[in-house]
């Protein structure tokens, strides 16, 4: 009788893999269609970027692989083979939880490096998760480590790629490979190679995504995705009732553990409070934001993980992979700013199913078009904005150049190296701008010809990097709070319970975890706090999140679920003028607000991403080209920088490249394509109402 091909080429897969089978997959007993695909070329030697849906053992496929080739039994002791970079540091304690054992049981040590944790470089792991920050500041205080370094794992490049902190790991990259080819030349390592692997969700381009991490990267796309089971729930007015009631029905559904997403953290305190008094889940009511306090939050996951039934209410914290054990249903109250946050936080619920089940919690009409529409699968648009290569940021630049002269044994930079770690990011020309803003500024002096080295301003800004609060890292690109956060203190144990902003300080009483506490006293440092006695009485929400910016392909989902072309400049008479549907979003709506007033007095609508108020009905609107629109953003960039994600060191810049950062960061063939597509008619009476009510 003849065998099964699957089971034959999972036993000729499973030989492959003599050390690794029974660390990650003997318990499971067979490998998953992403492992069967990405496994065979990795042990091969390619470049890998493996596209699969979450729960699909994304991270077993590579490890898996990379442990056979480049961790075998008999190798140079305390040396780093294994880098692997994660978005968050709470991901990064999850991986650790999550591989220590597997590892352990190959006799491999597994380490950790983040800004909360200690790491002696003198005797470094087989194998290291960190951030690309941390990473960073390894290269500048113990490059060496990555002088023997094997393979490189990069997971989540989705939420990295075209942002500050993907400019920052492209050049991270370039300098660990300057690393090791530095050590082969000198005989310390026997080659320069690295091995690349690269976890993502789906990309629309994933072949040139991941040519700007590294060269020849075979491209995995594995299927499985499971289908969506979503519910649109009516949350009328404040939505505590509508709420409270859907919860009490979780039994009947058969379900348990809810995990609910909401836009800000205010709303996720007064969400948590109003449910903790009467919830079907008892005292098993959790709460989960950045600002909670690092130990406490893994505490908090801990609890729900193995609480069997429970409610966990969150920001975007949990949107990523950390292990909180099996969630039945996720609920969302208010859409996310976009489609990729939303598949991002949906994927996190039953993740052992077929199927993945959504509550879609909305509040207004526009809640509720933009929820159909993340719900619907995303069509095919024409006109697309432009696929322009994202822009290497020059702010990105400032920060490198600091970290380098942080790395540098002389701690002086030159010119040579710097342009060979941004050829091809970033023209000669800018960065000779840079060096001379920066001179000018006093953050860099000239040294010897073509060498520059830290000014009185660079000095000072890496005295300060030591302290707990940096309001400018050199070693990342994420923005930080203009003030430093406030901590809450327990006045009984002294025990940090959260980080929040300054204007907290101003509060006699807040909701924490959902649970009322009343502020004892405040040095002007903190907040000291006492759990009210029996304290499960509800605070009115202090205030409520702002709605998300509407991304320009979200905002061209909206009138295909009303049935109308998304080209379609859709006009609604008013008494005093109409409104004009534009569907551009928030960024190219105000580009258009601004362009049009040059012939029509254009103002904002209640909802600017979708339409705008015209004194009366144009015939026509105009045609915008180039030189046009890349003028108006020179002239207003100050307006647009908040709005771009620009990074850290934006401000740093010289004027001139703050502006052209702007103008490639807005894309404005993009723009172009848009706006110049829209045509003008009065939109069909039926849903004249339908639309008046997305604005309010």
């Amino acid at each position: 009788m003849p065998s099964d091909p699957a089971h034959a080429a999972a036993l000729a897969l499973k030989a492959r893999l003599p050390r690794s089978w029974p660390a990650f997959f003997e318990r499971h007993g067979n490998f998953t269609p992403a492992q069967l695909a990405a496994i065979p070329p990795l042990l091969d030697g390619a470049n890998l970027l493996l596209c699969a849906p979450t729960a699909s053992g994304k991270t077993a496929a590579v490890l898996a692989p990379l442990i056979e080739r480049h961790l075998p039994p008999r190798r140079p002791p305390s040396q780093l083979a294994i880098l692997y970079l994660v978005p968050t540091r709470a991901l990064v304690s999850d991986l650790y939880a999550r591989l220590e054992q597997p590892l352990e049981s190959l006799g491999l040590r597994l380490g950790v490096k983040t800004r909360d944790s200690a790491f002696r470089t003198a005797a470094p792991p087989d194998m290291l998760i960190t951030t690309p920050e941390s990473a960073d500041a390894l290269l500048a205080s113990a490059a060496p480590i990555f002088a023997g370094l094997r393979a490189l794992v990069i997971d989540e490049l989705h939420l990295f790629d075209g942002t500050p902190r993907g400019d920052q790991m492209r050049a991270v990259l370039s300098r660990i490979r300057a690393v090791r080819t530095y050590a082969a030349t000198r005989g310390d390592a026997p080659d320069s190679a690295i091995q690349y692997a690269a976890l993502s969700a789906t990309l629309s381009d994933p072949q040139a995504t991941a040519a700007r991490y590294f060269t020849s990267a075979q491209v995995v796309q594995a299927g499985g995705g499971r289908h969506l089971e979503a519910e649109l729930v009516a949350m009328d007015g404040d939505g505590d009732t509508a709420l409270a009631t859907y919860l009490s029905d979780f039994r009947r559904r058969g379900w348990r553990k809810a995990l609910v997403f909401c836009n800000s953290r205010a709303e996720v305190e007064h969400y948590a409070a109003v449910t903790r008094p009467n919830s079907p889940f008892g005292s098993a009511v959790f709460v989960h934001y950045s600002n909670i306090e690092a130990a406490r939050r893994r505490e908090i996951e801990q609890q729900f993980a193995t609480a069997d039934s429970a409610v966990c209410f969150t920001s975007s914290t949990l949107e990523l992979g950390i292990d909180i054990g099996s969630v039945d249903v996720v609920a969302l109250i208010g859409p996310p700013g976009s489609r990729a946050s939303f598949i991002q936080r949906i994927g996190r619920g039953n993740r052992r199913g077929r199927s993945l089940r959504a509550i879609c919690g909305y509040r207004t009409p526009l809640e509720r078009l933009q929820f159909e529409a993340l719900i619907a699968e995303p069509p095919a648009l024409s006109p697309q904005p432009s696929a322009l290569s994202p822009s290497f940021r020059p702010s990105v630049a400032i920060q490198q150049i600091f970290s380098l002269i942080k790395q540098s044994p002389t701690a002086a930079l030159r010119q040579t190296p710097l342009a060979q770690l941004f050829a091809g990011l970033l023209p000669d020309a800018d960065v000779t701008a840079l060096l001379g803003y920066l001179e000018q500024r006093n953050y860099l002096k000239a040294g010897r010809p073509g060498e520059w080295r830290a000014g009185p301003r660079l000095n000072k800004l890496l005295d300060e990097q030591s302290a707990k609060y940096v309001s400018l890292s050199i070693f990342s690109n994420i923005q930080s709070a203009a003030m430093p956060p406030v901590a809450i203190r327990d006045q009984h144990t002294g025990q940090t319970l959260a980080m929040v902003d300054a204007l907290w300080l101003d509060r006699d009483e807040l909701t924490l975890e959902g649970r009322t506490i009343d502020v004892a006293w405040s040095d002007g440092e903190g907040l000291w706090i006492n759990s009210r006695p029996g304290g499960e009485e509800t605070l009115a929400a202090i205030y409520r999140s702002a709605r998300q910016l509407l991304s320009y392909d979200l905002a061209r989902m909206l009138p295909l679920q009303m049935g109308l072309d998304p080209q379609l400049a859709a006009l609604v008479p008013l008494p005093s003028g109409c409104w004009c549907f534009h569907w551009l979003g928030d960024l190219y709506g105000l580009a258009l607000r601004d362009l049009l007033r040059y012939t029509l007095p254009a103002e904002d609508s209640p909802v600017p991403g979708l339409a705008l108020h015209l004194p009366q009905p144009p015939q026509t609107l105009p045609l915008f080209n180039a030189d046009q629109v890349q003028r108006y953003l020179r002239d207003n960039y100050r307006q647009y920088e908040p709005l771009l994600d620009l990074g850290a060191f934006q401000q740093l810049l010289p004027t001139s490249l703050r502006q052209q950062s702007v103008v490639d960061m807005f894309d404005v063939p993009g723009f172009l394509n848009a706006a110049n597509a829209l045509r003008l008619a009065p939109a069909p009476e039926a849903i004249v109402g339908d639309l008046a009510d997305l604005l309010g």
